[in-house]
Formats: C-alpha cells, structure tokens, sequence
C-alpha cells in the first residue's frame, strides 16, 4: 500500500470514529450482581467494575475476619464473571506502532 492509499484510509477511519463520538451516545455498561457460595455477602459493581453496593445477610457476623475478607472476594469475582467483561489485565499490550505515530502527526493529534 502506498503512503497516499495509506493516508486516505487512516483519514477515512479517524472520520468515522468522529462521526461516531458525535453522532451518540454509547450505552452505559450494566451494574451487576454477585455473591459468595453461602449468600452471606452480595455485591453490586456498576459498569466499570467500580463497587456500588455490599449487602450483608445477618449470618455475617459468626465470621471470622479471614471468611468475611473470603466471603467479599468470592462475591466480587462472582460479579466480575457476571458481567462478561474481562479484567483489564487480561488484554493484550498492542504497544504503538511507527504508523500510529505518523498517523497521529498527520491529524494533529500527537500526544494523545
């Protein structure tokens, strides 16, 4: 492929990605939901995977502090899986290319 031919395809694409940002909005990801194996302790992370809510059954204060920290991460993975999204450190490292960075210049967007 030829700079030029390279250049009007980067240029198309960075078109769309615009048209796209301004055109809509992008649904916000759902809450989700999970608890440990007995059901002392439910999680709600929202759609970043940020905690929202904890909610404790009243069985929850016979715990030890090790199976209370156990029973909170058990509810988080739970959640986490529920939401079908991976965790960040599951996606791969693409790294910046020398065409990424030539495209950049070209559009003005260096350093972004």
């Amino acid at each position: 492929m030829e700079a030029e031919e390279l250049e009007a395809v980067l240029a198309r694409g960075f078109e769309v990605l615009r048209e796209a940002q301004d055109g809509q909005a992008l649904p916000l990801p759902s809450d989700s939901r999970g608890s440990d194996r007995d059901g002392l302790v439910e999680i709600v992370l929202d759609g970043h995977g940020i905690l929202k809510d904890v909610t404790f059954s009243d069985e929850v204060g016979d715990l030890s502090p090790s199976e209370l920290e156990s029973a909170l991460l058990e509810a988080q993975q739970d959640a986490i899986r529920a939401s079908g999204r991976g965790r960040v450190q599951d996606l791969p490292d693409i790294g910046s290319s020398e065409v990424d960075e030539q495209a950049r210049r070209l559009f003005g967007m260096e350093g972004e």
